[in-house]
């Protein structure tokens, strides 16, 4: 795949856009990409398996907090998260630690940056209903989960048999293991 020059993203009602540049070859594809486990990161997302992606802010244009829209709310001492105080869609988990960079839930990236364009020209019909594909895309370069925080509260036989990394808990308070 190529590399994208910028992505695309917002909340449920577009209340809230953003757009990422990636004016480094080494700013694609992002490796900072992790999915936890943690209670704070289900309750914050609604999700058994909240994902994010890490981008320096400098990349996001326009800034979130110039935004009326976007509210945050501050989880604990070391995290707050952002979102759409319109229509409530979870945007961003902020370390304290970690200025920069915000961490993007990759549910609020486009459907064309997940996907592709959809391609009604090719579309066919069969037995199951209409099929239309996808061109472009760069949803599995962009969501592919380098690691897995708080896998101690991994639920077995649902959220437990991922590849890859692992951390019990975050990457700054152990080992990361496999298998």
């Amino acid at each position: 795949m190529t590399r994208p020059e910028s992505i695309a993203g917002g909340c449920l009602c577009g209340a809230i856009r953003f757009k990422i540049t990636f004016p480094k070859e080494e700013d694609w594809p992002p490796q900072s990409n992790g999915i936890c486990q943690c209670t704070m990161c289900r309750k914050h997302s609604g999700s058994l398996l909240p994902q994010c992606c890490g981008f320096p802010w400098a990349n996001i244009t326009p800034h979130f907090a110039s935004n009326p829209a976007y509210k945050t709310y501050s989880s604990s001492v070391h995290v707050y998260r952002g979102f759409c105080g319109t229509c409530g869609s979870a945007l961003t988990c902020n370390e304290k630690s970690t200025p920069d960079i915000v961490e993007i839930n990759l549910g609020a990236f486009d459907e064309d940056v997940l996907c592709g364009t959809r391609d009604e020209e090719k579309a066919w019909e069969d037995e199951y209903g209409r099929h239309v594909p996808r061109t472009g895309g760069v949803g599995k370069e962009l969501c592919y989960p380098r690691y897995h925080l708080f896998w101690e509260n991994a639920i077995p036989g649902v959220t437990d048999d991922f590849a890859g990394k692992k951390y019990l808990q975050d990457r700054a308070k152990g080992e990361a293991f496999t298998g």
